[in-house]
């Protein structure tokens, strides 16, 4: 009868260190498996001196990038053109030959199409009094 008495209490304080050591172990997994995107996305307020400051962590944002001019840089190349057989103004007949033209290098103006880009905000820091 004595055991009795004895082991009873022992099993519920067993039995509610273990449901205490689940939670937190539950809440520590929980907590370690929690992704990188929320803890980065929160917003930390700190208070010093006379006012309050808060951090916005920098973020990623597609941004829609309009079609333009812009200058890029071609180098230089050759090709092999045909110049056709022609008559000339005294009735006589020149054969067509190929002539390899040289394309120097330089700038050319090309035409980008709209196109989408991904831009990083650096985070910042928002204080006020």
């Amino acid at each position: 009868m004595r055991a009795t008495r004895i082991r009873r209490p022992l099993a519920v304080a067993m039995a509610g260190a273990m449901l205490a050591g689940g939670a937190a172990l539950t809440t520590a997994a929980s907590a370690s498996a929690a992704p990188t995107t929320v803890a980065a996305s929160t917003v930390q307020t700190h208070q010093h001196g006379h006012g309050t400051c808060t951090w916005h962590p920098g973020w990623w944002e597609n941004k829609l990038v309009a079609g333009q001019w812009s200058k890029a840089w071609h180098p230089s190349w050759s090709q092999n053109q045909w110049h056709a057989g022609w008559w000339d103004g005294h009735h006589q007949w020149h054969d067509g030959y190929w002539h390899q033209v040289r394309h120097d290098a330089g700038w050319k103006n090309v035409w980008q199409p709209a196109h989408w880009e991904k831009v990083w905000h650096n985070g910042y820091w928002n204080c006020w009094h």
